[in-house]
This record gives structure tokens, C-alpha cells and sequence, in this order.
């Protein structure tokens, strides 16, 4: 199979490096990928989720993601990546709320990732949460020691 020249259309052999024609360096053409868990794609213009990529637009704004050139089809899609701190921002929450201690401190920790914005948002949330859950807890300590409730405390 021969290589293309996206410049002036000439076929290369598949190991060339430049266009014998017009010089074109084919290493240039060839994006580098990634592989990267995602964790949704979403519309360029109102940014929601895309759930199905078949209907090639958005089901809330009509805008038309994907376009067909040449039997290739495009997607212009938002890619947004897995968080590296997707399991510490589930735990601080589910933490939060069971134990505000813990919590507080996995909110803490999320809180200083100065990489990721989503787990600084994320440990915010979590040491607010854990705070009001931990007030709540003294309260109803408090109260149960005081009424009395339970004879054997």
C-alpha cells in the first residue's frame, strides 16, 4: 500500500518519510494517541453528556458533532478524561457522611491535588460536608447522652 502526499497527492512508498515530489515529512501527518479511560464525551456547545454517538448531534442543542469527508466519518466531540482521582473523590463523599473524620481528611487530601481541578472541587465539598456531618454527630451525641435514651450509657 502506498502513502499519500496530503500536499500534492503523490503516492510514496509506505516506508518513506518525505514526499518524493514536493518534500511533505509524513512523520508530521501522524497524530500520536493515547489510550486514556474516559469519563464522558461531551457537546462542544453546551457541554452535554453525549450518550449515543450514532444520532452525530447533540439530543439537547441539535449542533452536529459529526461530519462525514471523504468516508471518514469525524466526531468534534469534548473528551473528558478519568480523573487520576476518581477513587479518592468517591470516598471522601461516601466518607463525609459515614465518618466525618475521615472524611475531613480525605478532603483534605483532595483538596491540595494542585494538578486536578475536579478533586480540589471535589475536596471542598468533601471538608464542608464532613464539617456539617461531624456537627450533626456532636448534636445528636449530645442530645442522646442528655434525654437519657438508652439506660446502660
Amino acid at each position: 500500500m502506498n502513502k499519500k502526499c496530503p500536499k500534492c497527492d503523490t503516492n510514496n512508498s509506505e516506508d518513506a518519510e518525505y514526499c518524493l515530489k514536493c518534500g511533505y515529512h509524513f512523520s508530521e501527518d501522524n497524530p500520536q494517541y493515547k489510550s486514556i479511560e474516559l469519563k464522558a464525551l461531551k457537546c462542544p456547545q453546551c457541554h452535554h453528556t453525549i450518550d449515543n454517538l450514532s444520532y452525530g448531534f447533540c439530543t439537547r442543542c441539535g449542533y452536529e458533532f459529526q461530519k462525514q469527508k471523504d468516508n471518514v466519518t469525524y466526531n468534534f466531540l469534548e473528551v473528558v478524561p478519568k480523573s487520576a482521582y476518581e477513587n479518592t473523590i468517591r470516598a471522601g463523599f461516601l466518607f463525609a457522611v459515614l465518618i466525618p473524620i475521615v472524611g475531613l481528611v480525605i478532603g483534605i487530601y483532595n483538596f491540595t491535588r494542585k494538578n486536578s481541578p475536579e478533586a480540589k472541587n471535589a475536596g471542598s465539598l468533601q471538608m464542608i460536608l464532613s464539617f456539617l456531618f461531624l456537627i450533626m454527630d456532636i448534636i445528636y451525641l449530645s442530645l442522646i447522652f442528655k434525654i437519657k435514651l438508652f439506660p446502660f450509657f
